[in-house]
């Protein structure tokens, strides 16, 4: 330990000491210096490294350096920059859309089989890399008293359908 570190946590030690020592110091008012210090170290530190990536945004020549908005600032930099990150291509609203609209058809399609006393699911294929998969909603899980960890035998209808089957366990 360097001598500076080890003189800096032997003084939070005497001083802690002295607080907790003192008749009317409460574990209260030693919580809210101690979190006032760290707040402020923190907030410091935050400002520092915001004027440090601003410098360095500059040297790489990235224009005029991270520009920082409030929601008031109505300055023309403030108001493209608001635009630039809200702007969606056609393609993402597109794409957006058809998602929103394939979950509220899923619904539907759950909600419509529900109501007609078969208890059917219309799942979504997952893709995580080259990995499929669906998730399995706890409704299901409950209807077919599965649980985590349960071998499920997979049976294919013929029709783009599949039948689930706990597969029991002996011992």
């Amino acid at each position: 330990m360097t001598d500076y570190k080890k003189y800096a946590l032997g003084q939070l030690e005497n001083f802690l000491h002295d607080c907790m020592n003192a008749e009317t110091t409460t574990a209260q008012e030693i919580y809210d210096v101690i979190r006032g210090v760290v707040e402020d170290n923190y907030y410091t530190y935050k400002k520092c490294t915001s004027e440090a990536y601003e410098l360095l945004a500059l040297l790489n020549g990235n224009g005029k350096g991270h520009l920082t908005c409030d929601k008031d600032d109505l300055s023309p930099e403030c108001k493209k920059s608001w635009s630039d990150f809200w702007q969606y291509s056609d393609e993402e609203i597109e794409e957006m859309c058809d998602a929103a609209e394939f979950q509220q058809d899923l619904k539907n399609a759950n909600e419509f089989l529900k109501e007609d006393k078969v208890v059917k699911w219309l799942l979504p294929v997952e893709y995580i890399d080259d990995e499929c998969f669906i998730s399995l909603p706890e409704d299901l899980l409950e209807a077919a008293n599965l649980e985590e960890g349960n071998s499920i035998k997979w049976i294919d209808n013929g029709d783009g359908s599949y039948l689930l089957k706990k597969v029991e366990v002996k011992n």
